[in-house]
Parts: structure tokens; sequence; C-alpha cells
């Protein structure tokens, strides 16, 4: 696989992005209200893999350790084994926030097979915020996601591929249509190879490839509607020259408390499409997701009401 330089646009944009998180660093803070969750109407802080594969410019209230939780339920229909990623999120302050996040994985015995479990994959993310900028109406995140596959995970489960991603978001709210938000995002997708056997998806790039993606979020407090639409090229950034376009709608049910027994941990629940076009042709699939999510005070809080139940 031969690369080429990084090429002008990208370095401009990186370089851009860097003179401007030196600019905010001695700005003034953003005021809290920008990024604490309304408790009534929960926010899209953080993307969720497969339905909204964006990391908009937000985050959870500073000092906040969350943990998530992600069992595909469809794998028990579709494959002999479950995933199970599980990660923790922590927001170190206004501006910054840190994710890990594990591809758990464990035979469910329906399909046969021998027992199998492990940790296929690691993914680690960082992310920062540019209040404000370019304009007042702006939002801006620039960061970076890993996506390490280990161990000896069964061979669908990953590409066998490292993924090194640097990401620029920026969004726009309008004070006319407050329920809406616009976003466009430019990442990178570095990639080598692992230890690890796995194989490329249909219509996914086999090499380094550079993407664009806009789309919009539809807010209704409790359900989010979404779409995106995303181009990536190989062409910039390898010696190949594959295109793919993908439009993914979605819809998103944060899950009121009442429907969970008043339950401290968030629920969400989502449903998706996704069309692609590339060089392998036209594909379309839908995807559902189930995400858990609870503070680390709220699971210490819980722990202490279980054992002191016991005794």
């Amino acid at each position: 696989m031969t690369r080429r330089p990084l090429p002008l646009p990208l370095l401009a944009l990186l370089a851009a992005a860097a003179v401007a998180a030196h600019a905010q660093s001695g700005a003034a803070p953003a005021p809290a209200a920008e990024n604490v969750r309304d408790s009534a109407s929960p926010g899209l802080f953080n993307r969720i893999r497969g339905l909204f594969d964006i990391d908009l410019p937000h985050l959870d209230p500073p000092g906040t350790f969350n943990v998530t939780f992600n069992p595909r339920f469809g794998d028990l229909i579709h494959r002999d084994y479950i995933r199970l990623p599980t990660g923790v999120r922590w927001t170190l302050n206004e501006r910054f926030g840190m994710n890990v996040e594990a591809e758990a994985y464990a035979t469910h015995g329906l399909g046969g097979g021998t027992s199998n479990f492990g940790v296929g994959a690691l993914r680690l993310g960082g992310k920062y915020l540019l209040p404000r900028w370019p304009l007042a109406e702006y939002e801006t995140s620039v960061g970076l996601n890993l996506d390490l596959p280990t161990g000896s995970p069964p061979e669908d489960l990953t590409d066998g591929h490292n993924h090194y991603s640097p990401f620029l978001v920026v969004q726009h709210h309008d004070d006319a249509h407050p329920r809406w938000t616009e976003f466009v995002g430019l990442s990178a997708d570095f990639i080598t190879p692992s230890h690890v056997r796995g194989g490329f998806g249909i219509n996914t790039p086999h090499d380094d490839s550079l993407s664009v993606t806009t789309g919009a979020v539809y807010d209704l407090g409790q359900l989010k509607w979404t779409v995106q639409a995303t181009y990536t090229t190989t062409l910039l950034l390898s010696d190949t020259d594959d295109n793919f376009f993908t439009i993914r709608p979605s819809v998103l049910w944060f899950v009121p408390r009442r429907f969970t027994f008043n339950s401290k941990t968030q629920w969400i629940i989502g449903l998706g499409a996704r069309s692609t076009w590339g060089p392998d042709g036209y594909e379309f699939s839908t995807g559902t997701r189930v995400r858990a999510e609870i503070t680390f005070g709220q699971a210490m809080e819980k722990l202490r009401g279980a054992v002191n139940y016991r005794r």
C-alpha cells in the first residue's frame, strides 16, 4: 500500500484547526448551559456506531464519567456469537472528553459451534471543543478516533486493520428553528495491517481514505430524527481511486425513565437504514441499536444499594 503525502487542502484544514484551538485556549470558558444535558430532553452527545457515526461538538457536563453498554441483539439471528461493546466516557472539562470501548463478544449457542469469548477490538477517542467558532452561531470539534483489532476474534468481527481517524466537525444552530441542528464533517482514515485476521465488508475502503459528511438532527426531546450523507474517496490519500456515497437516515428514542421503572440508566433505542453506492455496486441495509448509559456515581449508588439490601 503506497501512501501519498497529505494533500494541501487537508494540511490547511489541520493547520487552521490547530490555530483555532490555540486562539480559543485563552478565551473565556463557554457558558455551562451549552454543554449541560437537559434531563427533560437528553442531548445527542456522542456517536452511536452504525446509526449516527459522527462526533458532534457536544460533551457531557464536566467531570462526568459514563459507563456504556451496547449489546447487539441482532447477532442472535445473524451470527454464531453476540457482540457486547462496553465502554467508558470521561469529560475532563468543558472543552475536552475521552472515551474507551472494548468490543467484547461471546458465543450465544443458538447456532451451534464451539464456545468462544473475548475482546476483538479496542476503540479509543478524544474530542476537543471550539465553542462559537468560526462564528457565534457555530460550534466545532476536533479529535482523533483509534480502532485497534486485538486477540483472536471471529474473522467477520473486524477487518484486521488498525484505523487512525482524525476528524473535524462544525455544527450550526438557527434561533428561528431551534429544533434543527445542521452539521458538516471532514475526516481521514489511515489504516495499517494488524496481526488479527479479518475481512473488509462490502463497499468499504481498503486503503487510506478521506470523507466528507453533511446532515441534520431534528430534536423532538426524547425522540431525535437524523440524516447523514457521506462521500468517501481513496484518491487523495492512496494510489487507488475508489469512491463511495452513503445516505443514512435514523431515528433515536431516549427511553423516558417512566418506562424503565424510574431506573437511572438511560436507555437509547435506535432504528436506521443505509444506502451505499460504491465499487461493489448498490447496497441497502437496515439496523437497530440498543445502548445503556449510566454515570459512574449512579452505578456506585446502585451497587451500594444492592449491598445494603443483602445485609
